[in-house]
């Protein structure tokens, strides 16, 4: 018998099922992602910052291989090269496109081989709930996260590019009827001491725990993610050449990058803004959260705005809590599984969607949209939790502790599988990254 992460007893049959779905579910993802794309542009290193993306797919394959096929049942290595090749420490992303990769075929041959004998494995292993790594399947469950992860990896190399060819599986709904509602709205959250994290152990990764007390004041936060509307006030008045908005690191960086809006902006002739997503060009939807922002534009705009960037604990309370809660919420929503109900995530539409979509999705405090649309830039630095303990390995999380470089992104994306959007879940990555299908939501001191 196993336990879910939403606390549900189910038995092991049940869940091997679950993990044999999953498994085949984003690996048919993955074929999904690069089918359309011609053999340039699976090879070719775009840019220096995103690997080549037939590297993704074969280190995913790796992966699976050094933790399914060797750890579980002992297997030497198929070629140790290929653990050369795909390790991302040794290689750094820049220096991916140059390496003596597999080739399309040969690397999906390669990953195909390996699923097919984890999943052999998964059928006879046992489940041992005195196995950190077996007990209610949990490495099967990081194995399906990572190709998960690997997948919005994918998506942001390909929105990186403006000469792409409009992306045929790409699907960009029509916007959602609103009706007319403040898009800048605050909520107050009263401060109090509240449980951070989690020890949950099924599916959270090292970094969510351990759960602990901390104490925040109390705050406002937007109700919505900063739309398009709110951000292009900051574009028209110029909040790209007023340094002093702008933290010395980021005024640097702004001018070495020549950055002047969000990626993907395209001025109109005459006024007015369009937005390039995976080869299409779109007229800019005002209500919907703005995207591909980094840590330093968010300041700045939180700057111009009158407001700040929330910390991590804000934003989790903010997510998980609310009047009277003694216990956190999984999803800002409770705890039934992410849906389209609730959320715009796990691709099934290619951007964010205008704010007030997910009145369904909205915490106990009533703050909506927190997962799903676009990730959220916090204040906070990414670093363990008092009592961390690295789990399973130390490269997924300890190896990125940082006080200076690194800043946590909080929510999850459109592009985010639902494998992955929990509301203790933490992204980061370096404040000059934009890349990211990354928003902005801000606090206030009260």
């Amino acid at each position: 018998m196993t336990i879910d992460i939403r606390g549900d007893r189910i038995s092991d049959a049940e869940t091997r099922r679950r993990l044999t779905a999953g498994l085949e579910l984003y690996r048919s993802r993955t074929r999904q992602l690069i089918a359309p794309l011609s053999y340039d542009d699976v090879h070719r290193q775009q840019i220096e910052i995103m690997s080549p993306l037939v590297w993704d797919v074969g280190h995913v394959g790796n992966f699976e291989e050094v933790w399914l096929l060797r750890e579980l049942d002992g297997r030497a290595p198929h070629d140790l090269l290929y653990d050369q090749m795909y390790n991302p420490f040794d290689n750094p992303r820049w220096i991916r496109g140059d390496l003596p990769l597999l080739d399309r075929d040969e690397a999906v041959e390669y990953s195909d081989e390996v699923r097919g004998d984890a999943l052999a494995i998964l059928n006879r292993v046992e489940l041992d709930p005195d196995d950190p790594l077996l007990r209610d399947g949990y490495v099967f469950k990081m194995v399906i996260q990572h190709e998960a992860q690997h997948h919005e990896i994918i998506l942001q190399a390909l929105d990186l590019r403006e000469d792409l060819e409009p992306y045929s599986i790409a699907s960009f709904a029509p916007s959602r009827p609103v009706d007319h509602l403040d898009d800048a709205e605050r909520i107050l959250i009263p401060g109090r001491p509240f449980l951070l994290g989690t020890d949950e152990r099924t599916e959270a990764y090292d970094n969510e725990r351990p759960q602990h007390w901390v104490e925040v004041a109390s705050f406002e936060i937007d109700r919505f993610p900063v739309t398009n509307r709110r951000f292009s006030e900051f574009v028209d008045a110029g909040g790209y050449e007023q340094q002093d908005l702008w933290a010395s690191e980021g005024w640097e960086w702004r001018n070495s990058a020549g950055i002047e809006v969000p990626q993907g902006w395209v001025r109109q002739v005459g006024g007015g803004w369009l937005i390039r997503r995976f080869g299409h060009v779109f007229d800019l939807d005002p209500a919907e959260p703005v995207q591909h922002v980094s840590f330093h534009e968010a300041e700045a705009f939180a700057r111009f705005a009158g407001g700040r960037l929330p910390t991590e604990p804000e934003w989790e309370k903010a997510a998980s809590w609310g009047p009277g809660a003694t216990t956190p919420r999984i999803y800002p929503w409770g705890s039934a599984a992410p849906s389209s109900e609730f959320a715009n995530v796990g691709q099934s539409h290619w951007g964010p969607a205008p704010v007030g979509s997910y009145p369904s999705g909205a915490s106990a405090y009533g703050v909506e949209q927190l997962l799903g649309d676009v990730y959220e830039w916090t204040s906070s630095r990414f670093l363990g939790y008092p009592g961390f303990e690295s789990f399973p390995y130390p490269e997924y999380s300890e190896e990125f502790f940082d006080d200076i470089e690194y800043r946590v992104l909080r929510g999850a994306s459109w592009a985010t599988s639902t494998a992955v959007s929990r509301s203790t879940f933490r992204n980061w990555d370096y404040r000059v990254r934009r890349q990211i299908f990354s928003g902005i939501r801000m606090a206030w001191d009260v």
